[in-house]
């Protein structure tokens, strides 16, 4: 038996868990059929990344140009959808590797996503633009377990350098409480 192998129901429960805590510790108002779109999302992404990579490998800007090219009404909504999932996964689950290409990059994955899911004009996506920005935190805080003392540093020193909410966020979920200190009066 691998043991490497973790089941859908132990797959749902942990992200079902986590998700739930992180709405809760951001004071979030999210409805019950969001919340679990979200669920079902990351499990989705969790059990296809490796499979699915060929819609991983499609630039997010090729993916917006596909939507605004689509006649058809239901395949641009499913578009929509797709992208905004993408955006807010990258944002809250990949947010280091998107932040890396500058801060204009993070604005534009939330703007982009919050808007895809906002022109669906269906629930429970328009809630998810509505509180996209709050919603990359609630995925970012997926993270906090693997977060260690050694990660925390680093957390520390990127909010620092950069003031970010998101790293205030992680370091705020593990109990550290950013300060930046004063500077000293010669």
């Amino acid at each position: 038996m691998d043991n490497n192998f973790i089941s859908r129901e132990d797959l749902f429960s942990f992200l079902d868990r986590g998700i739930e805590k992180s709405i809760e510790r951001h004071k979030l108002d999210l409805t019950s059929s969001a919340q679990r779109y979200l669920v079902e999302m990351l499990e989705h992404f969790a059990k296809t990344f490796g499979v699915e990579q060929d819609t991983w490998l499609t630039p997010i800007t090729f993916q917006y140009q596909r939507v605004t090219e689509e006649t058809n009404r239901m395949q641009r909504t499913q578009l929509q959808k797709e992208l905004g999932d993408h955006c807010l996964l990258l944002v809250g689950f990949f947010y280091d590797y998107v932040s890396r290409r500058g801060e204009g990059q993070v604005k534009y994955h939330i703007q982009l996503g919050s808007t895809a899911y906002l022109q669906t004009e269906k629930l429970p996506y328009v809630e998810l633009g509505e509180k996209f920005n709050e919603l990359y935190l609630v995925i970012g805080d997926l993270h906090l377990p693997t977060i260690n003392n050694e990660k925390i540093v680093g957390l520390y020193e990127k909010w620092l350098e950069t003031g970010d909410r998101y790293y205030e966020s992680l370091l705020m979920g593990k109990g550290v409480m950013p300060k930046r200190s004063k500077p000293e009066n010669n």
